[in-house]
């Protein structure tokens, strides 16, 4: 949870695994502002050669993995892991599924 972790520790956590889930709810038409702020801080220590997965949440137009996507691409060797799970308010069935086809590809 960014908005109660430490940032300086969320950013080593980062560099830790060589894949990373960021899960984010869409805020204002973007991505939660913790989380840009989080992806901007791998950005400037030049985060790179990882796998990245993502997930969003939001009611009526989720648009957070468009954003975290559009600034992972602008960082070395990233690859972004598919499918994108979007949540849209609560966790259906489907949505279960999609999140278990992730985790499988993650692994």
């Amino acid at each position: 949870d960014l908005s109660r972790d430490d940032m300086a520790e969320a950013v080593e956590d980062a560099f830790r695994h060589d894949k990373v889930l960021l899960a984010c709810a869409t805020y204002d038409g973007g991505m939660f502002p913790c989380m840009e702020d989080f992806l901007m801080h791998l950005k400037a220590k030049n985060y790179q050669k990882r796998t990245v997965a993502l997930m969003e949440n939001g009611s009526w137009g989720p648009m957070a993995a468009k954003k975290m996507r559009e600034i992972l691409e602008t960082m070395k060797d990233i690859t972004i892991c598919e499918p994108v799970v979007t949540i849209k308010s609560t966790v259906k069935d489907e949505t279960l599924k999609a999140m278990e086809e992730l985790a499988e590809k993650l692994v």
